[in-house]
């Protein structure tokens, strides 16, 4: 295999936004419109229940744990509710990435469908997410028992303990970033076969990611400093920018106001542009290291 650039790659999400500026606008016009429709649906049914949990955390530095899962406790249904409708947007987004980073001539709908490709990425990430969850449950369990043993010697053990897990945890999730783009590829989904395809490059791969990821947080930060710029110009009160922020979602009549549809423009842009920064790199630097082939025919017959 060949090698890359990590900084060239962290880079890549970068790129694919410049060369793709039609693509991702409607990406993120896509997004906005899902996020209005799935706010306005939460507001209809559990809007005072959800703005007195968002009043909550934020009128409350430090706010107490069980009156916070007390009003959390209110909003099940709504998280029962938002979990499927989560992976299904997040396998349509993540399948469309992986098809403009793979097979770029695909470009019908914009890149985006709703498939088997689609409920594949879905998949992966629930598999990747509980291996990962299921690591650091591991971790935290074998950390309290040394932590158990009392005295300095188990504090620090302990210590030792979380921390090893933590790192478990990020190697793991480096290890096994390219399953996506093998499942899409594959037409098959695989979670470990990204083992062999990230082997000897684990560092050049965390430093392009966490690149990534230090940029991404940079351009939320320049998106919200324009934005309270256009507030304090508009208003002449910083305060007001919180405001435009942080939709009132007590009532849908609340909900449509200037604030609010600025609060989802903003989302959808925000979610699209990370999701290319942070997460198109893995894709990217598969495909150099199988030779730089977008396009090539997928391993199966849509197999599962």
């Amino acid at each position: 295999m060949s090698r890359f650039s990590a900084s060239d790659a962290a880079f890549s999400g970068f790129r694919l936004v410049r060369e793709n500026l039609k693509t991702i606008a409607i990406w993120a016009a896509v997004m906005t419109v899902l996020s209005i429709i799935s706010n306005v649906l939460a507001i209809q049914f559990f809007g005072p229940k959800l703005e007195a949990l968002m009043s909550y955390v934020s009128d409350n530095t430090n706010p107490d744990p069980q009156e916070f899962f007390r009003r959390a406790a209110d909003l099940t249904p709504l998280m029962l509710w938002s979990l499927p409708y989560s992976l299904i947007v997040n396998g349509v987004i993540f399948a469309a990435l992986n098809r403009l980073v793979l097979r770029p001539g695909d470009s019908r709908f914009a890149f985006l469908r709703l498939g088997k490709q689609e409920l594949r990425q879905a998949a992966v990430w629930v598999l990747t997410s509980l291996i990962l969850t299921g690591v650091l449950f591991a971790g935290s369990l074998v950390s309290g028992f040394l932590a158990a043993l009392g005295g300095p010697t188990g504090a620090f053990l302990g210590l030792l303990g979380m921390i090893g897990s933590f790192c478990a945890v990020i190697y793991l999730a480096v290890r096994l970033s390219f399953a996506p783009a093998v499942t899409f590829e594959t037409e098959k989904v695989t979670i470990f076969k990204s083992l062999p395809e990230t082997k000897g490059i684990f560092w050049s791969l965390l430093g392009a990611y966490l690149l990534a990821v230090v940029m991404s947080i940079i351009v939320v930060l320049l998106i919200w400093t324009i934005v309270s710029a256009i507030g304090l110009l508009a208003s002449g009160d910083l305060s007001a920018t919180g405001k435009m922020l942080r939709a009132d979602t007590s009532s849908l009549r609340a909900y449509f106001t200037p604030a609010g549809v600025v609060q989802a423009l903003f989302s959808g842009l925000i979610s699209i542009l990370t999701t290319l920064i942070v997460f198109g790199p893995a894709p990217t630097i598969y495909r150099e290291l199988k030779g730089g082939s977008p396009g090539s025919a997928p391993g199966g017959a849509g197999a599962w």
